[in-house]
């Protein structure tokens, strides 16, 4: 006999807050961009959807003053992934410093001890006549670009967020407790979950089987977000 379902979405879900499944918008990631840049009169903001390695986000850009600003930040969850600034001019005028004065003053504006500072790469290369120092490094949580003229003035700025290994922010016991939250009563004995991987997202996939329904869940395994929660009724 063919299996008949009802789709029924779990009001379990609906009671935890519509926030969960709620992409951010794009005045949402201008609001944002802007606030983590500090700047106070942007200009020209450009912003559109994107993709990368998989995670959909939106690309914001805007100008200040001689500074142009460009942001990647998540769609789903928010999260700043690259912060970007470089200036469209600046005075040639100066002292000249040195490849050892332009690691500090990088590692200086980014906060970044030089002790808990890995990759730590400089080198001077020559752009349009002017001598530009290449300055990249990388802490725990962040990797670090800087351009700094030979004068001591930073023209560009690049810092974006590492990213875990297979792209995983939470662990399959995580994701199971998640997915455990949403049934009244069900247990770890109720569940079966899996880790999966989407477009090069990892997802944690399973199903929850009590009192005569099955909860088919998935979860995105970097924010901990349920992406999809569904009720059906088990006909024997």
């Amino acid at each position: 006999m063919k299996k008949s379902k009802t789709m029924i979405m779990a009001a379990a879900v609906a009671l935890s807050g519509a926030a969960a499944f709620a992409a951010v918008g794009a005045k949402d990631a201008e609001a944002m961009a802007i606030s983590h840049s500090g700047v106070e009169s942007a200009r020209f903001v450009h912003t559109e959807r994107d993709r990368d390695d998989g995670r959909s986000i939106w690309d914001v850009s805007f100008y200040d003053g001689d500074r142009e600003y460009s942001y990647d930040i998540d769609a789903e969850t928010g999260d700043i992934i690259k912060a970007d600034w470089e200036l469209d001019w600046w005075d040639r005028a100066g002292d000249v410093i040195s490849e050892e004065d332009a690691l500090y003053m990088a590692l200086d504006d980014a906060g970044v001890n030089e002790a808990d500072a890995g990759y730590l790469r400089v080198h001077a290369e020559r752009d349009d006549g002017d001598i530009i120092y290449k300055v990249r490094f990388s802490d725990a949580s962040s990797r670090y670009e800087y351009d700094i003229a030979d004068n001591g003035t930073i023209v560009s700025k690049s810092i974006e967020a590492e990213r875990r290994g297979n792209g995983s922010s939470i662990d399959i016991k995580e994701a199971g407790r998640i997915a455990l939250s949403l049934v009244d009563g069900a247990t770890e004995d109720d569940m079966r979950i899996r880790q999966d991987s989407d477009d090069g997202r990892v997802t944690y996939e399973g199903s929850i089987y009590l009192d005569g329904f099955e909860y088919e869940f998935e979860i995105d395994g970097r924010s901990g977000r349920v992406i999809d929660f569904e009720r059906d009724r088990e006909w024997r």
